[in-house]
């Protein structure tokens, strides 16, 4: 299982496998160089550190691909910071960040 930053998770989601992307679980500290990995949500397949270290399933594949699309939607070319906003943003809101509003 590789790890993999999550600036290389938005810039690549059609290749990342269909399961969770797990993260470690204090999340004000995620930049878009903070190390991932992608697993089921049984975390039995996680690697040792991202269990000793406690990390947390954030969203799936399919959820990373909707945010993406809807920042491309909604802002034409948007920036790798732009699809990390999102991404923090609807892990903490269940919600995409409506860029009209901003």
């Amino acid at each position: 299982m590789n790890f993999i930053t999550i600036r290389d998770m938005l810039s690549n989601i059609e290749d990342m496998p269909y399961s969770f992307f797990y993260l470690p679980a204090d999340h004000s500290s995620w930049t878009l160089n903070t190390q991932g990995v992608f697993s089921l949500e049984d975390d039995s397949n996680l690697p040792k550190q991202a269990i000793e270290e406690g990390w947390i399933p954030t969203l799936e594949k399919a959820e990373i691909e909707d945010i993406i699309s809807v920042a491309n939607n909604e802002l034409n070319n948007p920036t790798l910071e732009d699809l990390f906003s999102s991404f923090v943003f609807y892990f903490e809101n269940d919600a995409f960040l409506q860029y009209y509003d901003l």
